[in-house]
């Protein structure tokens, strides 16, 4: 950083793919909406600036009722191919290694003389007996119980389904007082691997202690979930899917406000199939917590009812986490009452820790958004098809944002959003660099863009991105300094059709 302005890395990349809703208008709306539902029922929490509290879950469930007759839950196993030993890398352990440490071996039926093996008849059972560095081995069933893995003498357990998909741990029809279907609490180097892990859960009401597939908390680190098909993590009762309260994987608990930051946690989530889950697909929380989150599926539910209730997210990274997210796919996460669901969210990493990389997120509200955030990498992302924004760097104090500083957004393949292509709302000394941005915007009211750049943001370099046939502009400033054509930014070698102001890009026709 030298003046306050961005100072470009010496390395140079190279190019990768997006669909959004403008967040300046769509802020607008909320702002009339929160009010109304400010009134009356309003959980205190419900409209912090967390990124995944935009809605106040009574409120919804009280208004947003659904009839029963054609819902249908889903609640049944559920296979997937893709995700078993054929899709491990090179990096991957194979059910072919030999287990370290003791095996203990689980089969629900033992009668049936499947697994002969097997001396437990319950995983909990098993994981109870189990020590440090053993195996559980899980035959082939459904297996209705919430599984508990605690403390030292459980660090290094390996929990596994004997074939690829061929146990499901399930919620049972009546749970402990504990909201976790896997809960991993202070156990070091814990894998599980292979299993269906689906809901739904009987939460009998809203809660301000979330639901959970998986958790890791309270210093549960080197955590690993793998080649999992995580799914329906949401209540079995329709008209509390407004409470907003099922997350299918969680590093680090998550409390509510103004209790103290949480205890952290750290796992590596990769293989897996995350799909239709109440709230979020994967969130990490709380200072030191650290998330490696790559080769995933995350799809939030199709159904047009779900999507009335449900504000569903991909991926959660905030209060103070951090992460990498890379080679994922996320998709679906779609809110028809108030559009703010996002595929990838990033707000208040520490600066320098985080990046999210060679994803492909579409068919969400927004795609891949960062609120107060400083030193983040944004590259090699194909983000199309989303209803708004595809990449959203907010700083901006009258959108609850703040500082967004520092941040590389380079190299990503951003078309067929609804919203601009990258949208910068009060975002300051940041680079933006050989982007391909086409066929972005809607011509409903001039909002939309290329590149937007608000009056808000300034010192951002602009360098060397390639725009077409976006809406209204392909390259957009409001700023006013001494950058660029008057702006307060630098723009250098960007390319495009249209532009708002002279001296913006090369070859492009200035439409005020």
């Amino acid at each position: 950083m030298e003046g306050g302005s961005w100072k470009e890395p010496d390395e140079t990349l190279t190019a990768p793919r997006g669909k959004k809703m403008n967040r300046k208008l769509l802020f607008a709306v909320l702002a009339a909406a929160a009010a109304s539902l400010l009134l009356g029922v309003a959980r205190a929490s419900a409209w912090q600036k967390d990124p995944d509290s935009m809605v106040d879950p009574v409120k919804v469930v009280a208004s947003l009722v659904l009839p029963t007759p054609d819902v249908t839950i889903g609640d049944q196993d559920t296979t997937v191919a893709g995700i078993g030993d054929a899709t491990v890398g090179a990096g991957d352990m194979s059910y072919s290694d030999p287990p370290h440490g003791t095996t203990f071996w689980v089969d629900n039926t033992p009668l049936s003389g499947d697994c002969p093996q097997a001396t437990f008849v319950s995983i909990q059972s098993a994981v109870t007996a189990s020590g440090p560095n053993d195996t559980v081995k899980v035959c082939p069933g459904t297996y209705m119980e919430q599984v508990r893995i605690a403390g030292s003498t459980h660090d290094g357990l390996r929990l596994e389904s004997l074939t690829p998909l061929g146990a499901t741990i399930q919620f049972p029809a009546v749970t402990s007082i504990n909201h976790q279907l896997i809960d991993v609490d202070d156990a070091d180097g814990v894998t599980i691997r292979g299993f269906v892990i689906t809901g739904p859960f009987n939460s009998a009401g809203c809660s301000v202690d979330r639901w959970e597939g998986v958790l890791f908390e309270n210093n549960a680190v080197n955590g690993r979930l793998d080649h999992n098909h995580v799914t329906l993590i949401r209540d079995v009762d329709p008209a509390l899917w407004g409470c907003q309260q099922g997350d299918a994987v969680a590093i680090g608990r998550r409390l509510l406000d103004p209790t103290p930051p949480g205890i952290p946690a750290s796992a590596e989530i990769d293989h897996n199939v995350i799909d239709r889950y109440q709230k979020n697909g994967v969130q990490a929380v709380n200072p030191g917590t650290n998330a490696i989150v790559h080769h995933n599926t995350i799809n939030a539910s199709t159904e047009p009812a779900l999507r009335a209730i449900i504000a569903s997210n991909g991926v959660v990274v905030f209060r103070e986490a951090a992460a990498t997210v890379e080679f994922n796919s996320v998709a679906n996460n779609q809110f028809t009452a108030f559009p703010l669901s996002t595929g990838i969210i990033l707000d208040e990493a520490p600066a320098g820790s985080s990046e999210v990389d060679h994803n492909s997120v579409f068919d969400n509200d927004f795609g891949i958004e960062t609120d107060t955030q400083m030193g983040l990498d944004i590259s090699h992302n194909s983000v199309y098809d989303n209803l708004g924004d595809a990449i959203t760097l907010c700083g901006e104090v009258t959108f609850f944002c703040g500082p967004a500083e520092q941040i590389v957004v380079r190299a990503n393949d951003v078309t067929g959003n609804l919203g601009s292509g990258i949208a910068l709302f009060g975002a300051d000394s940041n680079l933006l660099k050989s982007n391909h941005i086409e066929h972005n915007g809607s011509p409903t009211g001039d909002t939309t863009d290329g590149i937007r750049v608000d009056s808000g943001s300034m010192d951002n370099q602009i360098l060397d991105n390639h725009m077409h046939a976006n809406v209204h502009h392909d390259c957009h400033d409001d700023s006013a300094g001494a950058g660029t054509g008057g702006t307060a930014n630098t723009w250098s070698g960007d390319s495009g059709d249209t532009q708002n102001r002279d001296g913006l890009c090369r070859f492009a026709t200035t439409i005020p």
